[in-house]
């Protein structure tokens, strides 16, 4: 049985380190082993309200402590411990990959949507800078939205996604997990994640209304087999902005917002900048202020930099390597596709 074990771990393993040298395998993965994966764990655990992610994690760090604490009362060997304890992280890992992290392996979007990333051009993103501030302005609506609406519209608009796109089915049975630990992820700053163990989807309950909608679109993304985040932030302004709800309508263009000001900043001088910004209606200015201002008192910094250099490092070792700063790179997949393209 125990042989048995190592050798299903062992397979497993290699097709985890094949996904990962080639990317056609991971590409494979992700279109027709993945969306069954997905489909078949998120359905086992549809039925629970909150992360089953969670209960994993903690119930695997009871695990390890209990075997830890036995063995040594055991005065069982050192090197004996520490094999006990590797598998446990090894069939954890394997878990992990395949129930959604070789996503990380698979093509990227500019290669499966048939588009390049062009050279800086300052002229085309100081149009793009205009455009997006006149379709921010003119979309702003004070009035929210309840997730039973807008969760539906944002699926709907998934499946008309091309095909080439290689993206799964939204499932009905899909909706996002409560965070049992969600004090622990406002105060990291983080609004949502993908639980790759269940394929599950997780909204923190701290989110602004605004925010709610585009992360979810962001989050569902992620469920759906995209793994890098600008992509997923790509893929949450597009099926937002396009909705016929006026409130998910601006959410998309909304979430966009700190990344357009954060490009705008280091291409602007101060006086353009701050015009830029002012050319932005202050309700918005205001909601983000208030919004920025909240997650900000709510910060940990000891926390947050520990959650920081650990993400950072997971998605550079994952095939990322601008790491965190993939969230940012939103704007330059945009100009691409929209800006670009014959």
């Amino acid at each position: 049985m125990k042989k048995t074990r190592h050798i299903i771990l062992l397979i497993l393993s290699v097709f985890i380190i094949a996904a990962r040298v080639n990317v056609s395998v991971g590409e494979w993965y992700a279109t027709h082993l993945y969306p069954y994966i997905s489909t078949t764990l998120s359905l086992l655990v549809s039925w629970i309200p909150f992360s089953m992610t969670e209960i994993l994690v903690v119930g695997t760090v009871i695990l390890m402590i209990y075997v830890l604490i036995r063995n040594i009362r055991h005065r069982e060997k050192i090197w004996k411990i520490v094999i006990k304890e590797a598998e446990i992280v090894a069939w954890i890992m394997v878990w992990l990959y395949f129930g959604w992290g070789m996503n990380y392996f698979r093509e990227n979007i500019y290669t499966r949507g048939n588009f390049t990333s062009e050279a800086f051009d300052e002229v085309v993103f100081k149009q793009f800078m205009t455009d997006y501030a006149d379709s921010l302005n003119n979309s702003y609506i004070p009035e929210t939205v309840e997730m039973s609406v807008y969760e539906n519209d944002i699926k709907e608009r998934y499946s008309s996604v091309p095909d080439h796109y290689g993206l799964s089915e939204a499932k009905s049975w899909q909706h996002p997990k409560k965070l049992i630990f969600n004090w622990l992820y406002t105060a990291v700053g983080v609004g949502g994640y993908i639980g790759p163990f269940f394929g599950e989807t997780h909204l923190n309950a701290d989110l602004f209304p605004q925010q709610k909608p585009s992360s979810y679109a962001h989050e569902l993304s992620h469920l759906l087999g995209v793994s890098n985040e600008d992509e997923a932030n790509f893929w949450a302004y597009q099926i937002c902005r396009n909705s016929d709800i006026p409130a998910v309508k601006y959410s998309g263009y909304y979430s966009l917002l700190p990344y357009v000001l954060s490009n705008a900043s280091r291409v602007l001088n101060e006086d353009e900048y701050r015009e830029y910004v002012l050319s932005i209606r202050p309700e918005v200015r205001q909601q983000l202020a208030d919004q920025q201002n909240f997650w900000k008192s709510k910060y940990s910094r000891t926390l947050g930099k520990i959650q920081s250099v650990i993400y950072d490092s997971m998605l550079k070792a994952n095939k990322i390597p601008s790491g965190t700063k993939n969230y940012n790179q939103v704007v330059e997949l945009i100009i691409a596709t929209e800006y670009h393209l014959p």
